[in-house]
């Protein structure tokens, strides 16, 4: 298969350049601007269409290729590009290795899906291309980090529109063999087979090997001759909508994963769970720690402080619930001789396992992907922690971000190292950096600008070519004037999205595309979910307005939104559209990746926008509030969205070309640094990865000396919680008190007892709390488990506008989180 494929590509190669074959198996290539220079060299067309170097050197004749080792030019640009990946392959020092030198074993992050490049078609969307770049800049930084995923026969899908807008889903079938992945194989040269119970029965998975920089992504499939037909198929489509399906990925992605990493050799000291979708990772963990002799919750204590769970959508659907009997009949094998239940309980909502749940449940750190996110997360999950103030519930908000160098175009990434050196590429998260912007001369980013506009022209009348020749349509192309104001709107298809909200006055969006002075173009992209009927009715409403004498040529449906039409839009745009129903967008990278390029955000205050937002890089849509929305806003948005283009954007962008600019620069100032994944990662780092690796450490050594005692603590703690009592709270004087705690066994150590207050909100949420710890009990009675603890408040405790109350939780002090048990107990302090 493809290694073997590789010796042939080595053979075909001249000598001279035979290193070609090593830079076409890592996607190293897909960051780097003179990489692809090079591969574009060799075929111009072959590459605009594949963008895939193993295809590209497996199609061009060996005389080409020859003919390659005769031109100058090419083979300085090739010396070049390899003594350039040889250095990043082989650096000195990283981030890493500088900041944590003693750190020896690997981070284990596991994903459905990875956007890296066109070429690896593993991907649907967001989720995906955030997967892809923090690879990539784990790979930057040199973090020890393995991924894995799973290999998709048919991928997610290429969509096509018919001629009357609706979507046509198409599943090519993509060969392994003709991408840059290499097969694994085992030390007698035969194919690596991983061993998966489903069922009754083993399923076997073979392994490719995706090398990404530094970093390797190991993919599964199953595929292979030693499955029956239906295990075969497991890996056809990505999302596949059959539940039995559904399960069987996600068993092979979690349960798999971790039996493809003991196959290997490898021992992870974090695992980093992106999203759900492989939540079952914990418990093959579990069960191997429990093969060991450990118990179910001492297992569970390591597995869980070692586990980093990121969830990325507060949309129902996004979340993966299946029914109990499903789950259990197609884990009957991995049970066999375990206690199914022990497992099950810890995702079970009702009759359903949630896959959310189970991950929230089995990991200490869990993150939203952005602040505002974090808050809408705590209030979908506080019946898992409940009587627990919604800012203490342990779910941290860590940002999107976007890997730089991927997403800038090859123009803005010149001017950014003319002006500010090539240091933005090693360190894009530094704010000082990105004030050489300023250096930058206006006209010259501006010609940048349209020369990103005039490859997404192209890109575009490209695509209408294309479809018209395969629908038999006969009509001009457009010309659309690169001067002109483009406004892009690329995302999934989802009604929350709420692409047509820009078409809701169609007369009044007539006026403003067909003004002769200051002509404006409006740029649809994406899909719908191949089940989401309501999203592809939103499409076809789409197109078919695009199709009205008034709106053609002016309004746009640009067909397969992928990554490599993503890289042209997000750059080719003036405007970067975005109006989803808050507080549905739990982040949103693409106006990240477009303000990067300097292209200027027009959202509703939802996601990363309401930390992005300064007013001066952009423009709200609505309320700069983050209170949530629902359909009655729509009418009261569009209002908002065509007043923002009449008054301010439209005047702007035609009469006050140096404003515009300052924004753009403004963009890409307030917007580099902050929304990078270098800062995201790094902050992974210091928040999550560092202190799990320290759990690891702490919990395994000694023979899980550790992990045990906390283990008993915990099953005493939860064996003994339901009898703890507050029992009374007795006032001596206007800031004074006493309280007498109950603890029915438990000691003054394993809790702590605290005054909490401030100024009423709802229940024991306060708007401002202040907490005040109570120590120094005092015992009431020889063995009676009472005691007594006094205390002071800054405030007098009459105050009818405060709200008092004393509190008591478990305490160790090696939960990551005071509230991770989910337990405390309160009694108002007037009560």
């Amino acid at each position: 298969m493809s290694r073997d494929v590789k010796v042939l590509i080595r053979e075909k190669l001249p000598q001279p350049i035979k290193d070609l074959a090593e830079m076409a198996y890592n996607y190293w290539w897909s960051w780097n601007r003179r990489a692809t220079k090079l591969w574009e060299r060799i075929d111009p067309e072959h590459w605009a269409e594949f963008k895939n170097p193993v295809k590209l050197l497996l199609d061009t004749p060996k005389e080409r290729l020859e003919e390659l080792v005769r031109d100058d030019d090419f083979m300085n640009l090739y010396e070049l590009v390899w003594e350039q990946f040889k250095a990043y392959m082989n650096p000195e020092s990283t981030w890493f290795s500088t900041n944590y030198p003693k750190w020896d074993k690997p981070i284990v992050y596991l994903c459905m899906e990875y956007g890296i490049s066109k070429s690896l078609p593993i991907y649907s969307g967001g989720l995906g291309i955030l997967a892809g770049d923090h690879v990539k800049t784990a790979s930057d930084l040199g973090l020890p980090f393995i991924a894995v995923g799973l290999l998709y026969k048919h991928g997610y899908f290429k969509q096509e529109i018919d001629q009357n807008g609706r979507q046509i889903e198409v599943f090519p079938e993509h060969r392994p063999e003709e991408m840059p992945i290499t097969p694994v194989k085992n030390e007698a040269g035969e194919l690596l087979l991983i061993e998966v119970p489903i069922e009754d029965r083993i399923v076997y998975a073979r392994v490719f090997e995706v090398k990404v920089g530094r970093v390797k992504l190991y993919l599964l499939d199953t595929d292979v001759k030693a499955n029956g037909p239906d295990d075969r198929g497991i890996c056809d489509y990505l999302y596949n909508a059959e539940i039995d399906k559904r399960i069987k990925q996600e068993i092979l992605l979690g349960i798999g994963g971790m039996r493809l990493l003991k196959e290997l050799g490898i021992e992870p000291s974090v695992i980093h769970l992106n999203e759900g979708h492989p939540a079952f990772a914990s418990f093959q963990r579990i069960a191997w720690y429990m093969e060991k002799g450990l118990t179910f919750l001492e297992a569970l204590s390591i597995v869980r402080g070692t586990t980093v769970f990121t969830t990325h959508t507060p949309v129902p659907a996004g979340h993966d619930r299946f029914p109990v009997i499903e789950v259990e009949k197609r884990l009957k094998k991995f049970f066999e001789d375990l206690s199914k239940d022990e497992f099950l309980n810890l995702g079970m909502e009702g009759d359903q396992i949630n896959m959310t749940l189970l991950a929230i449940r089995t990991a200490s750190y869990v993150n939203a992907v952005s602040k505002l996110h974090a808050e809408v997360t705590k209030r979908m999950w506080q019946k898992i922690w409940e009587g627990v103030p919604l800012d203490e519930i342990p779910i941290d908000g860590i940002t999107n971000g976007v890997h730089t160098k991927t997403w800038l175009h090859n123009e803005i990434k010149k001017l950014f190292d003319r002006y500010i050196g090539r240091i933005w590429r090693e360190y894009a998260n530094i704010e000082g950096i990105w004030y050489g912007i300023e250096r930058i001369p206006d006209e010259e980013l501006w010609e940048a600008h349209l020369a990103a506009k005039k490859e997404l022209i192209e890109l575009l009348r490209r695509k209408i070519m294309r479809r018209n020749e395969r629908l038999g349509i006969d009509e001009t192309l457009p010309d659309i004037d690169e001067n002109a104001l483009v406004i892009g709107f690329a995302r999934r298809f989802a009604t929350y999205k709420r692409a047509t909200l820009i078409l809701s006055d169609l007369d009044r969006l007539s006026r403003i595309v067909n003004d002769p002075e200051r002509p404006v173009y409006i740029i649809f992209g994406g899909k719908a979910h191949p089940m989401d009927e309501a999203g592809k009715e939103f499409l076809k409403r789409v197109y078919e307005i695009s199709q009205m004498p008034e709106f053609r040529g002016k309004i746009f449906v640009l067909e397969n939104y992928d990554i490599g039409s993503a890289r042209l839009m997000v750059a080719g745009v003036d405007v970067w559209l975005n109006n989803p129903r808050r507080p549905l967008e739990a982040s949103g990278t693409s106006g990240m990746k477009a303000g990067l390029n300097g292209v200027l955000n027009l959202s509703i205050y939802d996601g990363w926008w309401v930390e992005g937002y300064n007013g001066k890089n952009g423009w709200v849509i609505g309320d700069e509030t983050t209170e949530p929305e629902t359909e009655a806003d729509d009418l009261k948005d569009a209002e908002s969205l065509y007043e923002l283009l009449e008054r301010e954007v439209i005047p702007t962008y035609y009469g006050n070309r140096k404003e515009w600019i300052y924004m753009m620069k403004e963009s890409i100032k307030s917007i580099a640094p902050r929304f990078s994944t270098h800062r995201m990662v790094k902050e992974y780092m210091d928040k999550f990865y560092s202190k799990a690796m320290s759990n690891f450490i702490w919990a395994t050594r000694e023979r899980y000396t550790a992990a045990k005692e906390i283990a008993s603590w915990k099953q005493k703690v939860l064996e003994l919680w339901s009898k703890v009592k507050i029992e009374k709270v007795l006032l001596q004087d206007a800031k004074a008190f006493e309280t007498v705690v109950y603890l029915d066994g438990l000691s003054p150590d394993d809790v702590k007892v605290e005054l909490y207050y401030g100024l009423t909100s709802s229940g024991y949420n306060v708007e401002k709390a202040y907490i005040i710890e109570l120590r120094h009990p005092e015992e009431l009675g020889n063995g009676k488990w009472l005691y007594r603890y006094e205390g002071n408040a800054l405030r007098y405790l009459r105050n009818p506008c405060w709200h008092y109350a004393i509190r008591v939780y478990p305490h160790h002090e090696k939960l990551p989180y005071k509230f991770l048990l989910g337990l405390v107990k309160w009694r108002g302090l007037l009560e």
